[in-house]
This record gives structure tokens, C-alpha cells and sequence, in this order.
């Protein structure tokens, strides 16, 4: 520990601190403070710079921690020492929205009741997949729903399990999943479960979301045979954790007020970002181009 009135470490430079703490109340939030100094000549370069190292520091911490822990979807305050604005990318929780059930949903429920050809075993996969929090989790269990959806074709052979695949994701999605028959261990689905997780390219779509809309158009099309399930959800797969909504921009301290995190954030949770009494926006073309 770093500091005797706040517990503290530090590693790869950057400095955690945990949020609110004194030693009669003891941890006193759930959120810990990181922060450290980086080299860069721009806004971009700096926050990549530190998520690199955070992106190394956090699975370890949640191994040492055995508990929640992430950094992606958090605030952040980027400095730039010799200027009197900082970058401030904002978030906040939001609750998840309700359930709609009409009458195309209820049809479609209907039909899937009676209809005994889909394994149970996909809906349960699916059912996880959907509760289910991270991006490679999800994935994963996606995959299983799909080996649970067309056990009929596995069973009778690998080709004919492919076919399928292929019919309703294309040659090109299917050779990412599961590779090519000379290379079947480049395949997106070979890689992560035999521990290789993601390259460069994976990061370029979003395939939890490619899998989830052509699987309902599937189900619209092959099963229902109408559109019952409707193709135009806006961010599919999401559930109760991680909602978050934001604002990115350039922020400035009234009077002597120090350009800080938790004193900006304490500001807002008070007042609100529209109203902040000790901070200011600032809207600047030129300090977009050149901070």
C-alpha cells in the first residue's frame, strides 16, 4: 500500500486508489480510481496507450480479486498537462427496458411449443446467451446453441452440418466460425474455445449481433414462415448489467477547481452534466483537431 490513509498499489505505472475509504468504515464504494501519465502526441493515441495497459492489468486483478471487474464501459478524464480543458468521456448506468409481448409474440410462442423438430437444448443455450455478460462468453454459448439447433444435420455428418450453416450465414461468416476444410482451425469457434481468444480482424464486427439477427430471420423465415420475431431491435443481446448511456467532450474547471475524475463526477451526481456548478463544456472545432 502506497498510502496509509487510503489503500493503494500500483503496476504498469498506473496508480489504483480505492475510491472512498477510511479504516473505521473500511471500503466504502465499489469503484476504484486508476491513474496514471503517458507520453502521446494526441487525445487518441493517449487513451488507447492507457487501455492497453488496463486491458493487461484488469483480467488479472478479477483473477486475483474472484470478483466483477471491468474498465471499457467507465468514465475517463484525459489531461493534457499544459492545457486548461480535458478530454472527459462521461457514462452513467440506465435501467433495461421493459418486456413487449403482443400478439405476433405470442403466435410465435405458440408455434414453438408445438413445434418438437428445435431441440430443447437450443433454447436453453439461447436462453444463457442472452442472460449471459462479455462479449467471447456470449459467443460461446451462441455456438452451442448452434451445434444444439442443427443436431439433426451433425448427426448424419459434418457436411451436412456445415451446409447448413453455410445456408443461413453465408460462405463467408461460416469459413469465420468454423474455418475452411484445409484450415479448420482458423475458425473464430475453434480459436476461442481451445484458448487462442481474439486477433486483430475479429474486432472489426460485432458477431455476437450478426449471429443473433440472422438466426431471427431464420426462425421468421424457415420456422414461423412469416415474420413473427421482429428483425429491428436495436442492440439485441442486452440485459440487465452494463446499460450505460454517455457524453464525450472537452471539460473545464470554474475558478481554482482541480481537473479531477471524482471531483467532476461528484459535481455531476449532484447537480447533473447539464447543470455542473464547478465545470463547463467546451465546444471547440479547433481543440478537437489539435488536443
Amino acid at each position: 500500500m502506497d498510502d496509509v490513509s487510503s489503500p493503494s498499489f500500483s503496476a504498469l505505472e498506473i496508480t489504483f486508489s480505492h475510491w472512498e475509504f477510511n479504516f473505521r468504515d473500511g471500503w466504502l464504494h465499489r469503484y476504484w480510481l486508476a491513474e496514471g501519465e503517458i507520453d502521446a502526441p494526441n487525445v487518441t493515441v493517449a487513451i488507447n496507450g492507457i487501455r492497453k495497459k488496463l486491458g493487461k492489468i484488469i483480467p488479472r486483478v478479477a483473477l486475483i480479486g474472484q470478483c466483477y471487474v471491468e474498465s471499457v464501459l467507465q468514465p475517463f478524464l484525459i489531461h493534457r498537462i499544459d492545457h486548461e480543458c480535458a478530454w472527459f468521456r462521461y457514462t452513467r448506468d440506465v435501467d433495461g427496458v421493459p418486456l413487449m409481448f403482443g400478439q405476433d409474440e405470442l403466435l410465435a410462442l405458440n408455434s414453438l411449443l408445438d413445434n418438437s423438430e428445435i431441440p430443447d437444448e437450443f433454447y436453453l443455450y439461447w436462453n444463457e446467451a442472452v442472460n449471459t455478460i462479455g462479449y467471447s462468453p456470449k459467443l460461446l454459448v451462441m455456438f452451442s446453441a448452434l451445434e444444439a439447433l442443427f443436431k439433426r444435420e451433425r448427426d448424419k455428418s459434418k457436411d451436412a452440418y456445415y451446409k447448413k450453416i453455410e445456408v443461413i450465414f453465408g460462405p463467408e461468416l461460416k469459413a469465420v466460425f468454423y474455418g475452411t476444410k484445409d484450415k479448420p482451425k482458423t475458425g473464430l469457434r475453434h480459436r476461442l474455445v481451445h484458448g487462442e481468444y481474439f486477433n486483430a480482424d475479429d474486432g472489426k464486427i460485432n458477431y455476437v449481433e450478426e449471429i443473433h439477427n440472422l438466426i431471427t430471420r431464420y426462425f421468421n423465415d424457415s420456422v414461423f414462415g412469416k415474420k413473427l420475431i421482429t428483425e429491428s431491435v436495436v442492440h439485441p443481446q442486452r440485459h440487465l448489467f452494463g446499460n450505460k448511456e454517455g457524453w464525450n467532450g472537452f471539460i473545464k474547471p470554474m475558478g481554482c477547481k482541480k481537473l479531477g475524475l471524482k471531483e467532476l463526477l461528484s459535481d455531476i451526481e449532484k447537480n447533473s452534466l447539464e447543470n455542473m456548478v464547478d465545470y463547463e463544456t467546451v465546444y471547440d472545432e479547433d481543440l478537437a483537431s489539435t488536443y
